[in-house]
């Protein structure tokens, strides 16, 4: 962003206007009821979305062909035809690269893991054969992803996606959000390698006493200048001074002013409720955008909180 426009915006009367000129009644349209087929899409749609969230909430538990079927409510063929057909991926292929993108989270935020604990937790007998699965999908092994860790873009982003996007919230409250001084981590680099700014707050927070249930977590995602770029700011509120630090935590405040908010419920990985903010409530809402990045509040933080638990207020900055 080249700046940020912090300036009050002027109100002025309506009946400073002339009276507009009578518009034309719209001519009625004939409404076009969804196919058979449609139908039966959306009711698969709606099933797989409710098979992902039962993934997500039983990750360390029995999630075999028969259990899931009967989640979906299909017979054990058909449902694996299904889930093949939205995800381009075989289930099995699925729930082992969704459990190593959690266990390449708990390697990094819960070092309190031994990574016999995070291999067991993922559904292995073993570290060998956890190690080798998780260097086939990462490149590297557990043990040296903890000590430099690079998340990449796997198989299973794409999938994601497509299952989440069936399942989003579209309720949207247009609020006023305070002004609020944060300690931020600055990050300016790979899309690959935004959680190292993550990484930095967390230590900077347990170095000055700022554990997860003290003072609100935020991202603030600014729009990417080139393709595999980000840019994202990742803070916590803080009112006091900070010093020079060796994480690079720099002292910055979010402007007040009116946001659209709208709430994601789960796993943080892919919020489709950012994509239904700017592709569709925002064209047709008649709204105009702030020149401020979009604010991400994570309501809860830590080690202790599940995927499917977490949630997420998104504001969209509006003049």
């Amino acid at each position: 962003m080249s700046g940020i426009d912090n300036q009050p915006v002027s109100e002025f009367s309506l009946s400073d206007r002339p009276e507009p000129e009578p518009e034309p009644e719209p001519e009625p349209m004939e409404s076009i009821k969804p196919s058979g087929h449609e139908k039966h899409q959306q009711v698969y749609a709606q099933q797989m979305s409710k098979v992902l969230q039962y993934i997500e909430g039983n990750i360390e538990g029995d999630l075999s062909l028969n259990i899931l079927s009967r989640v979906a409510g299909f017979s054990r063929f058909h449902f694996h035809r299904q889930f093949l057909a939205f995800t381009d991926m075989t289930l099995a292929r699925f729930i082992k690269l969704l459990r190593l993108q959690r266990a390449s989270k708990l390697l990094v935020f819960a070092r309190q893991l031994a990574v016999t604990d995070i291999a067991l937790m993922s559904g292995y007998e073993n570290t060998e054969s956890f190690s080798r699965a998780f260097r086939e999908c990462y490149g590297t092994t557990p043990s040296q992803f903890r000590s430099q860790p690079i998340w990449k873009t796997t198989e299973i982003t794409e999938p994601l996606k497509r299952l989440k996007e069936k399942n989003v919230n579209t309720e949207i409250n247009i609020v006023h959000f305070p002004e609020t001084r944060v300690a931020a981590a600055e990050f300016d680099g790979p899309e690959s390698e935004p959680l190292t700014a993550t990484m930095r707050l967390i230590q900077w927070r347990q170095a000055n006493g700022v554990p997860p249930n003290k003072g609100k977590t935020y991202g603030l995602h600014y729009p990417p200048e080139t393709d595999g770029h980000q840019r994202i700011d990742v803070c916590v509120s803080y009112d006091g001074e900070i010093g020079p630090n060796p994480q690079g935590i720099v002292s910055k405040v979010i402007p007040a002013g009116r946001c659209a908010c709208i709430r994601h419920h789960g796993s943080r990985e892919w919020m489709p409720e950012v994509d239904y903010l700017y592709k569709e409530w925002l064209p047709s809402s008649g709204e105009v955008l702030r020149d401020y990045p979009a604010i991400f509040h994570y309501i809860n933080v830590g080690p202790g909180v599940e995927e499917r638990d977490m949630l997420t207020d998104i504001y969209l900055p509006l003049v």
